[in-house]
């Protein structure tokens, strides 16, 4: 992979509610990271925890409305540039769940939220737990949490790794604006891993089946027990469960 870090310009808070409300009023190719977030947040506004020793950052990037790609899947180009960061540490297990979510096994590693401050811009936050206390998240998670010192002996600082990821939005960032979904949906393949049984959950009802992959505008598809496939459209996803 080229590096191309020296896009970036770093804004660093020692502390702060969400690197969102800072990343919000800066311009693209800017990323903010603290080392505590007090009121960080995930997907339908849940609570993200943002303790020293883990990565908390907002990556602005430039979006143009004219183009014909559905900026919808930036969480997906997100998720496959978190998983090619981490690739290098060779981490048995390291999957994608739709659409937000990086885990390790059944426990969660990373977080990502994107959002939309201005027509021009994406801000793509996300948090990794790498070398934060995980006492804090026992039992008021969804899922059970790990954290990058403990799955390899190669562990970078959350600064270097910063950059590493920093390198890797930029690239895959490329590739989908030069491509759309067709040119990072090798990546995903890959970073979906093994199709497991899901549910669905949306305010009307639960849909179950096989995760067979995204649509064109990032939709989860699944495969029911006869062989037919499913389009769930994904705004309308409360949460994908999986069933193992």
């Amino acid at each position: 992979m080229s590096s191309v870090s020296l896009k970036w310009k770093v804004e660093e808070r020692a502390e702060c509610e969400s690197t969102f409300n800072i990343a919000r009023k800066l311009p693209a190719w800017t990323v903010v990271s603290c080392d505590r977030q007090t009121k960080g947040r995930g997907r339908f506004n849940r609570a993200w925890f943002g303790t020293p020793g883990g990565l908390w950052a907002t990556y602005n990037v430039p979006i143009d409305p004219r183009s014909a790609h559905h900026w919808g899947l930036l969480p997906l180009v997100a998720g496959a540039a978190i998983m090619d960061a981490l690739r290098p540490y060779d981490i048995a297990g390291l999957r994608l769940r739709w659409p937000n979510d990086v885990l390790v096994g059944k426990s969660k590693l990373a977080g990502i939220l994107v959002e939309r401050p201005s027509a021009t811009m994406a801000s793509i936050g996300i948090g990794i737990n790498i070398r934060n206390d995980l006492r804090p998240l026992e039992g008021i998670t969804q899922d059970p949490a790990t954290r990058l010192a403990d799955l390899t002996p190669l562990c970078p600082s959350v600064t270097k790794f910063r950059t590493i990821l920093g390198d890797s939005i930029a690239e895959v960032f490329h590739y989908f604006v030069e491509g759309g979904l067709d040119a990072i949906n090798p990546m995903l393949e890959v970073a979906w891993g093994e199709s497991l049984p899901v549910v669905a959950i949306t305010d009307t009802e639960r849909i179950c089946g096989y995760f067979a992959g995204v649509e064109r505008d990032g939709s989860p598809i699944l495969r029911r027990a006869d062989g037919s496939l499913i389009t769930v459209p994904g705004i309308t996803v409360n949460r994908l469960k999986e069933l193992i």
